[in-house]
């Protein structure tokens, strides 16, 4: 188990899937006991979930501000800025904010928090709960080079993550936010394909998934690039080449690219609207 980094306190704002995936990765990782766990939500209804893991609960954010210096916001995008207006008059220099809602730029959130507030922007994907998560986050301009290290110690605890430029998270919001669902309907089409040649769904799903995960495996130990990789796999004239001649007439290469093109300009477009800007 992950001993390296531990917490002494979390708060989120929030209390969906992504608190969950989160919570559950944390907890697994040993970076945090769920009774130094905070969440507040509009509703009891939202929080009871965490409640009866033995989570301390709110619906007043402001409660959830005053009592924490390291927040999480897990909000919809939609409602992150009115948030930040609720909480800003209660922030200080003490304070370090994650925020994880997609296309809300630093410069936005950094408008409506007082002066020297840190803030962190970053994206994420659910496998964090099992801790195979993916990670990428920016920081905020008044953010000290010790948080660098303190994020990247909190979310290397639940998988991988990197640095990047700004300008590249919306990027990672739909490769790697979205990946997972990809990847989903991708191993849900191998066991649709092996049901169809007779095999039954529950082996047929678990197949696929393994499969899926020993190729992951095997990009990541190997480090070899993936194309090398399927070249190994594909004898000449043998069955494993003819099924990827139908993948690639099928045009799977071109409508995976188009599926990160259109998340990730989605992402872009949502920003655009919520941040009063075009994004460069």
């Amino acid at each position: 188990m992950y001993r390296a980094f531990r917490l002494p306190q979390i708060a989120f704002l929030g209390a969906g899937k992504l608190v969950e995936a989160l919570t559950k990765g944390f907890v697994s990782a040993g970076t945090i006991q769920l009774h130094e766990i905070w969440s507040s939500a509009p509703t009891e209804r939202d929080i009871k979930w965490l409640q009866k893991l033995g989570c301390k609960t709110t619906t007043d954010n402001v409660k959830l501000a005053k009592e924490n210096n390291l927040i999480i916001l897990a909000v919809k995008p939609q409602i992150l800025l009115h948030v930040l207006r609720e909480i800003a008059p209660h922030l200080s220099a003490d304070h370090l904010i994650l925020s994880f809602a997609a296309g809300i730029k630093i410069q936005t959130m950094e408008m409506l928090l007082p002066p020297q507030t840190r803030i962190v922007r970053l994206m994420t994907n659910t496998p964090v709960q099992y801790r195979e998560g993916v990670s990428a986050f920016t920081l905020g301009t008044n953010c000290l080079p010790e948080d660098r290290k303190f994020v990247n110690q909190l979310m290397n605890s639940v998988g991988y993550c990197t640095e990047l430029e700004e300008s590249l998270l919306d990027t990672v919001t739909g490769a790697a936010g979205g990946g997972p669902a990809y990847a989903y309907t991708f191993i849900d089409a191998i066991a649709d394909g092996a049901v169809h040649g007779g095999m039954n769904r529950a082996e047929a799903l678990i197949m696929a998934a393994k499969t899926v995960l020993g190729a992951a495996k095997m990009i990541i130990e190997t480090e070899k690039h993936p194309g090398e990789l399927k070249d190994a796999v594909c004898s000449g004239g043998g069955s494993t080449i003819h099924g990827i001649y139908s993948l690639e007439s099928g045009g799977m290469r071109g409508a995976v690219i188009d599926a990160v093109k259109a998340a990730t300009e989605r992402s872009r477009k949502l920003g655009e609207s919520l941040n009063g800007t075009k994004q460069t």
